[in-house]
């Protein structure tokens, strides 16, 4: 079983704290309706106590459980406008990329809304303190925020202290695709002390030569394209990657998704556990 370090128990402690000290603020007094259609937007929403206010969702928009009580109003990349339009919102959060066009055509009929895209790892408290300014939860977002930033610089300042395994991260199977350093993932890789191998791609998320894993020699792969250690260790020529033959291979059951993926108050608790993996990979 892995050892979980004491930074990690601790800073898992001071973030329970803060998320269960905001929800028992009291209400917004504005009283404003909000749809969210970012499930990161949602987590910290819910993380300052604001889940009331939350009027509209999207269907991945799953946590935490009380946000199922939230009415959908479509999927990330195919929201009803007239579901949300009918909800008469005060305020939609969006994302960026897929979700620009709702956006746009929300804005153009007086919907106010604003876009957050955390792309790096340092985004995440800046953003947490505009939602809790947006939302009238500032002082609760600033104590959620300080901790993150604390939590952060303590994992990287531990990851310094261990030599740095190589680590590809497969996010799609067919066509196979990888993140780059200029990711919010790769940046969480990266903070934790590992070295992704693809530092430049020609996206942030992009497709990738098998060829190439196969010279960059990972130490560890981390799997999110649903296939499974026999799948990998069968692909041609990955017998000689070191993670194949030394089988450090994590798939999502042992490293949630959303804990890296998604920028939230739960990246921390991604963040310790890429650290302890990265940690434990040097001391074979």
């Amino acid at each position: 079983m892995m050892k979980i370090s004491n930074l990690y128990i601790w800073t898992l402690v001071l973030l329970l704290v803060v998320m269960l000290s905001c929800s028992k603020q009291e209400q917004v007094s504005s009283g404003q309706k909000i749809v969210v259609l970012s499930p990161e937007i949602a987590e910290i929403i819910a993380s300052l106590g604001a889940t009331e206010h939350l009027v509209g969702r999207t269907s991945e928009c799953d946590y935490p459980p009380q946000l199922l009580q939230v009415p959908v109003v479509g999927n990330f990349g195919a929201i009803n406008k007239e579901k949300v339009i009918a909800l008469k919102p005060d305020l939609v959060f969006t994302s960026a990329l897929e979700q620009d066009a709702i956006a746009q055509e929300l804005g153009k009929i007086g919907i106010r809304v604003h876009q957050i895209y955390p792309q790096k790892l340092d985004d995440l408290p800046v953003i947490i303190r505009q939602i809790g300014d947006l939302i009238g939860k500032e002082k609760e977002a600033e104590a959620l925020s300080d901790s993150i930033s604390i939590a952060i610089n303590q994992v990287r300042s531990a990851a310094q202290k261990i030599s740095h395994p190589k680590v590809y991260v497969e996010i799609y199977r067919n066509p196979l695709m990888s993140v780059s350093d200029e990711s919010f993932v790769g940046d969480v890789i990266e903070s934790a002390g590992g070295d992704n191998i693809f530092s430049k791609l020609e996206r942030d998320y992009a497709r990738i030569d098998p060829e190439d894993v196969i010279l960059a020699k990972p130490d560890i792969i981390i799997c999110y394209s649903q296939d499974t250690m026999a799948g990998i260790c069968s692909r041609k020529g990955w017998n000689l990657i070191p993670a194949v033959q030394n089988q450090r291979i994590y798939f999502e059951q042992d490293i949630d998704p959303d804990l890296i993926q998604q920028a939230t108050p739960r990246t921390v608790q991604g963040l310790w556990l890429l650290y302890d993996i990265f940690s434990q990979q040097m001391k074979k």
